[in-house]
């Protein structure tokens, strides 16, 4: 609840340390598909916080949601960030520039759920899926590229 992520050793069941930097409730995290130190977070502060998760570093922040972020996915290349958000939108983030690159309103309640994926026969091409649930009872799909 106070933006604090606990961070454990799941093979050997041990706390190893905090990860700092949001100060609302983290509401959704994902590791990178490509770099498993890599976390990604979504909070109540409306900010993405990119981690360092083996050596306790915030590596980078981005911004543009106008409301709590609810929901957090990477695609399967790791170059696409995919988020959901109490403001009614989805948007698409470029990780390398940390920039909001598309912004989706199609939903008119909140969005609890993102899922980001690789298309058919999309193996080494910058495109991909991804789908949003939301209050409003709807699931929507998108082609991205």
């Amino acid at each position: 609840m106070d933006g604090t992520i606990a961070v454990y050793d799941a093979v050997r069941m041990k706390f190893l340390h905090h990860l700092e930097g949001h100060h609302m409730p983290v509401r959704s995290m994902v590791f990178s598909p490509v770099d498993p130190h890599v976390l990604l977070t979504g909070c109540d502060d409306s900010h993405i916080h990119i981690y360092d998760a083996k050596e306790k570093g915030l590596i980078g922040a981005m911004s543009g949601h106008a409301s709590w972020v609810l929901s957090i996915d990477v695609s399967p290349d790791g170059m696409t960030v995919a988020t959901g958000s109490s403001d009614r939108t989805v948007r698409l983030w470029d990780i390398n520039a940390r920039a909001s690159v598309q912004t989706m309103s199609n939903h008119s309640d909140q969005v609890w759920a993102v899922v980001a994926s690789r298309p058919p026969g999309g193996e080494g091409v910058r495109a991909g899926r991804l789908a949003s649930a939301s209050d409003d009872k709807s699931i929507s799909l998108y082609d991205y590229s």
